[in-house]
């Protein structure tokens, strides 16, 4: 018999809704810094135009009250017509974009503001909920003052939070250990084979880290396979957990990532889809269902 060794972060499991009683959008996190985040956003990465416009009306319609887009995106136009044409209250809806160009250096960080105040005026809102920049692009003095920039945004009422993407916890380190204002949140990609490492042999865990510093996890890509040959939605360990509660194996991801305490933000380009999507709090992953999932992780690094 193979014995395998899960890693910390597998040791414990966050309680999350099961019993179909909770909504989508009513189904939170709370943030280090006391604001409720909804556990389950849509993503809009490579959806543009009236497909992104539609997409986003039609999440919105079926509760879901989390929305994640990017400056790189190109869709915050579309997103900010979404949510205005939508009818639902501003405060009630978590936005959250981030800075692309300064963030790879391809911007001056003294450009930082101008186009901030870009984004808000796309996205038809006074305020975002989280700001992150989308990469660690920049180090040294630039960082220090895109940084020193967003804590003044976040002083002013226009950021709620701050975050960072695409971060591995070498640079997470690094901005934590003189950041005046630290991040409330981390959004990486995220899959069952590599849980929250940005590139493979990263040394610590992401959600060691984040869970020691109190950040929350958010995690994108929940079912994409690379850099691995097999496609997660098609593993035999998931399938068959899948076909034990009736599921797809999108919703069976989606519900292990969550029973582990982190945010996903699932695009989708059709209705069906999001309702699928969104149908992730009214069953529930047992102790050797999840055991069987995280030992994923394990087996992924020992071929």
């Amino acid at each position: 018999r193979i014995r395998l060794r899960l890693p910390p972060w597998a040791s414990s499991a966050v309680d999350v809704p099961s019993d179909g009683t909770v909504s989508v959008g009513l189904a939170s996190f709370t943030l280090s810094n006391g604001v409720s985040m909804p556990m389950v956003g849509f993503g809009t990465w490579k959806l543009e135009g009236d497909a992104c416009y539609k997409q986003v009306r039609t999440a919105l319609d079926l509760g879901v009250r989390h929305i994640d887009t990017a400056e790189a995106y190109g869709n915050e136009a579309e997103i900010g017509r979404a949510l205005r044409d939508s009818g639902v209250p501003r405060s009630h809806i978590f936005l959250v974009t981030k800075a692309t160009r300064v963030a790879m250096g391809a911007a001056d960080p003294d450009h930082f503001e101008a186009i901030f105040a870009e984004q808000l005026q796309a996205l038809k809102t006074e305020y975002v909920d989280v700001y992150m920049l989308h990469m660690a692009g920049i180090h040294g003095s630039a960082l220090h003052t895109v940084w020193a920039n967003m804590e003044s945004l976040l002083e002013r009422g226009r950021i709620r939070c701050l975050g960072v993407s695409n971060f591995g916890t070498d640079e997470l380190e690094e901005l934590w250990s003189w950041a005046r204002v630290k991040p409330v949140y981390v959004q990486n990609i995220f899959k069952v084979y590599k849980p929250g490492a940005q590139i493979l042999g990263d040394g610590v865990s992401l959600l060691d880290w984040a869970k020691s510093h109190g950040v929350a996890v958010v995690g994108y890509s929940i079912i994409n396979s690379w850099p691995h040959v097999l496609n997660p939605l098609e593993d035999p360990h998931v399938v068959s957990v899948a076909r034990a509660h009736g599921r797809t194996s999108s919703q069976v991801l989606h519900r292990w990532a969550l029973q582990r305490g982190v945010a996903v933000i699932p695009k989708a380009s059709s209705s069906d889809r999001i309702q699928e999507n969104i149908r992730l709090f009214d069953f529930h992953l047992g102790p050797s269902e999840m055991a069987a999932l995280d030992g994923l992780a394990t087996l992924a690094e020992s071929t």
